[in-house]
């Protein structure tokens, strides 16, 4: 990919030229890592009524890869530092395609081990809460995928859960990222 195939937007800001040279040299820093992208996008939003508070600004990446897509978003008060964090995201989470390639292409399997803990189920606090749906989103692609692959596409996107249907069971599951770092797995029986 090149820099000129690069999209830049703006939303509740007016574009800038210095915002798009600083986040291509960033970027450009590490380009031998998007040689496989097949799009690149980069948003700058600006929450005028927030103004003051210190996520005002607010800069989401999103890469096109052909196994997986990469999406990042970093938020603060001020649009160079979260540029500067968000593509130390994008690197890693590019380093990590990478070192997967093999994984990605299918000729080494995911690996996923199981960890057997005992862990104690609190009793429900919110016996009046009545949950609100902020957002909906339909899957496109439900193609079997193996759990390692999953979690890696989870890590990926940034998410803390991801749906989608095992190659084993050939049943949705969900896997989830515990509050200790390690994954979890929910599947019908």
């Amino acid at each position: 990919m090149k820099r000129e195939d690069v999209r830049f937007t703006f939303l509740g800001m007016d574009s800038s030229n210095a915002l798009k040279e600083y986040a291509l040299d960033k970027i450009s820093k590490r380009a031998d890592l998007l040689d496989k992208a097949i799009s690149m996008e980069v948003a700058f939003k600006e929450h005028k009524a927030s103004r003051g508070v210190k996520n005002d600004f607010r800069v989401d990446i999103s890469v096109d890869l052909p196994e997986t897509p990469i999406r990042i978003t970093e938020r603060g008060e001020e649009m160079y530092a979260n540029i500067d964090r968000a593509v130390d995201v994008l690197v890693r989470r590019l380093n990590r395609y990478v070192d997967m390639k093999d994984h990605w292409g299918g000729t080494k399997a995911w690996e996923v081990m199981d960890i057997d803990t005992d862990t104690e189920v609190e009793e429900d606090q919110y016996s009046n809460y009545v949950p609100k749906i902020a957002k909906r989103k339909k899957i496109e692609d439900m193609s079997p995928l193996e759990e390692g692959e999953a979690i890696e596409r989870m890590e990926m996107l940034g998410y803390d859960s991801f749906l989608f249907r095992s190659k084993a069971t050939d049943k949705i599951s969900l896997v989830y990222k515990r509050k200790d770092g390690s994954y979890g797995i929910v599947e019908p029986s």
